[in-house]
């Protein structure tokens, strides 16, 4: 089985790099090995454009292409800027799951540059607050992530169509006060169930 793409439910899911902005105390991607539903998730080598166009061969067999795998998408930025550029010429519908911290990592705002390549964005959230945030995330850039993350989702909501913050129903989890940001800031709000133990199904 491929470890570039994997299907789940309609759509087809990219799994771009294992590299990551975060280091989250809830990640499956070390509990379960690199695994996802049969699929080996672990990258030896980090796809080509060409690779992860072979592996889509025609996007409207789907409902649509998620960039997510387990690492940062957006860390391939201009990669994923190709293949979605191609996905949607081909008919295709493009959703990007992301941690929120690419414009720390490039130092400038990225979210220009997604407008009609991008239909959908889902960011991780899961706090309430900055340090709750870092407890769960361990993110790379430290307490200042918390704030960048919700500028990056207001950001986004200027260029790409649908715009959404996320929260894994885990123990603790503040999902009331995660809603709220997501209303204060116009986007929509979605809670994740929290996976634990493996699915192969």
């Amino acid at each position: 089985m491929s470890s570039i793409a994997y299907k789940y439910g309609k759509s087809l899911y990219i799994n771009m790099t294992n590299r990551c902005t975060a280091s989250c105390t809830f990640c499956i991607k070390n509990k379960w090995a690199g695994k996802f539903r049969g699929n080996n998730l672990r990258l030896k080598k980090e796809p080509t454009t060409e690779q992860v166009i072979r592996e889509i061969k025609n996007p409207k067999k789907y409902s649509e292409i998620v960039f997510c795998g387990y690492g940062e998408p957006l860390l391939r930025l201009e990669e994923l800027k190709i293949i979605a550029a191609w996905i949607k010429s081909k008919g295709g519908k493009v959703r990007v799951n992301t941690s929120g911290h690419a414009n720390l990592v490039y130092k400038r705002d990225i979210t220009p540059e997604l407008e009609g390549l991008v239909d959908a964005v889902s960011i991780s959230l899961n706090a309430a607050n900055p340090s709750d945030y870092r407890k769960l995330h361990r993110p790379a850039f430290g307490l200042k992530s918390y704030k960048a993350v919700l500028n990056f989702a207001g950001k986004c909501k200027k260029h790409i169509k649908e715009v959404t913050l996320t929260c894994i129903t885990l123990p603790g989890t503040d999902t009331a006060g995660c809603a709220k940001i997501a209303e204060k800031l116009g986007v929509n709000f979605r809670l994740r169930p929290y996976l634990d133990s493996y699915e192969n199904s």
